[in-house]
């Protein structure tokens, strides 16, 4: 049974994946790093332009997104019906300005061109892409032929009107059953866009492919054997909403932060740690540069009951194991060079290495294994899906100038915000917290807003005191509104 634990009451949006009751993985999303690539808009046209068969449409960005005229779909249903020596029709035919129009953004903006639209919507799954007006079936040229053409007579079977369906590779490995699910899915969840265009003021997001909710939609709404619990009542809605009949869906509601209701805060904190210890006594060293990253191999306080081959071998299989789960964990992608313990026996190497490609097969990340080096050392790749956890919790330490790495000013806002509101039901007026440089000039310079909305949510006046750099935010003092405040004066006097 895989669980999935959402905290989504911060600024920092997080979750995490737990597969027999262990993290496997992390899931971030930060505000400021949305991409619009993939996003459903209800528009407005502002703008035709004939003479480029193209329209300028509203959706709410800094620029007007940029429309064709062979994005349309009325232009495809109307070039289909005409005779090929009649006149195609054109974008003022079929489009009127004013009008509201629902698009997704195939290219970001670059420059002073806005984003890319096209009104042929397509919505991924982890199996197929669901197209509701693509009017094909396609299926992954890397089946066999035979699967290829099973999949294509049951695509057929499903879909309706001019839907279109893509079969991925990997529904090579699911069931009918898997498929027709996530299909019923991705057809419910436009249904539920179409309801949602009608009742929002235009121009409005109706899907972010890009949050966390929509990754969780897209990854994990289509297992049935998936538990998701979540924090946010509004995401809550939005996940109960897209989902079908039988999904495992709950709404957490206990006053405790809820990755410290499932002790899985800890677990966060060593995923950022260089050192890794190994069950046996043994260790691994994860170090990242720019180009790659190396993971070393160390017996540590492992001596083994017989020889010193066994001890190697046993050490080297249980590293193999540990190197795909931190891989997972800490979402690392690029070049993977692992100097495991030195082996003479050319057997050993075999065992080692089927044990990590072994241990791979559970990464929905590609992953390839290509053995040793001549150098002794094993290099993979992982595929760069997303930022890796380090990147985004971490970054480099200015007082050292940029050789050490420590905890990332966005994390320590993050932090201060699942402290405070931590408090809220506590029956008191004010806190005073102590927070580093960073975050104080943060929050009362640049994050104001901030500030403002973690008073709203807790119903308390928070006074921020300026300490030690680096240091995570702490609450020193929590009381009724004259004390809090007299305390703060009294620190502001001696800084």
């Amino acid at each position: 049974m895989r669980k999935v634990i959402l905290n989504l009451t911060t600024s920092q949006k997080r979750g995490a994946v737990l597969e027999d009751n262990k993290v496997v993985e992390w899931l971030f999303e930060q505000e400021d790093e949305h991409s619009r690539t993939s996003n459903v808009f209800i528009g407005r046209v502002e703008d035709i332009v004939p003479g480029m068969e193209a329209a300028f449409v509203n959706i709410g960005a800094d620029k007007n997104g940029f429309l064709y005229r062979n994005e349309l779909i009325a232009y495809d249903t109307l070039k289909d019906d005409k005779e090929p020596d009649v006149k195609q029709p054109t974008i003022a035919s079929m489009l009127k300005e004013g009008q509201s129009i629902i698009v997704q953004v195939t290219k970001e903006a670059v420059g002073a061109k806005g984003v890319r639209l096209t009104e042929k919507i397509s919505l991924p799954g982890k199996y197929i892409v669901y197209l509701p007006y693509g009017n094909y079936v396609a299926v992954s040229k890397k089946m066999n032929e035979e699967n290829r053409k099973g999949w294509r007579e049951k695509a057929r079977e499903w879909i309706e009107d001019r839907e279109g369906i893509i079969i991925r590779t990997n529904a090579e490995d699911a069931s009918h059953e898997e498929i027709y699910h996530e299909f019923t899915l991705l057809r419910h969840q436009h249904q539920q866009m179409l309801q949602q265009a009608e009742k929002v003021n235009v121009p409005n997001v109706l899907l972010n492919q890009s949050s966390l909710i929509s990754r969780v939609q897209r990854d994990y709404l289509t297992n049935k054997n998936s538990e998701i619990v979540v924090d946010h009542f509004e995401s809550y809605e939005q996940l109960l909403n897209s989902s079908l009949e039988g999904c495992n869906i709950h709404l957490y509601q206990e006053k405790e932060d809820i990755f410290s209701y499932y002790d899985i805060e800890k677990h966060l904190e060593k995923a950022l740690h260089e050192k890794v210890w190994l069950k046996s006594g043994g260790f691994l060293i994860i170090e990242k540069t720019e180009a790659l990253t190396v993971i070393d191999v160390n017996t540590g306080k492992f001596t083994g009951k017989h020889n010193l081959r066994d001890t190697v071998v046993k050490t080297n299989i249980e590293a193999a194991y540990a190197v795909a789960q931190q891989l997972r964990l800490r979402n690392i992608g690029g070049i993977i060079l692992i100097d495991f313990i030195d082996m003479k026996v050319e057997s050993d190497q075999k065992s080692v290495l089927k044990a990590l490609k072994e241990a791979t097969k559970n990464d929905r990340t590609l992953t390839n294994v290509a053995g040793f080096t001549n150098f002794g050392l094993v290099e993979m790749t992982r595929k760069k899906a997303r930022k890796p956890l380090h990147d985004i919790m971490m970054e480099s330490c200015s007082v050292c100038k940029g050789t050490g790495q420590v905890l990332s000013l966005k994390s320590k806002i993050a932090h201060l915000e699942r402290e405070v509101f931590a408090l809220r039901y506590i029956d008191q007026d004010a806190i005073l917290v102590e927070v580093d440089s960073a975050v104080y000039e943060s929050l009362l310079q640049n994050n104001n807003d901030l500030l403002t909305s973690m008073e709203q949510v807790v119903n308390k006046t928070i006074y921020l005191v300026n300490g030690e750099n680096g240091h995570l935010p702490t609450i020193r003092l929590i009381g009724d509104y004259d004390e809090i405040k007299a305390s703060w004066e009294k620190r502001m006097k001696e800084v």
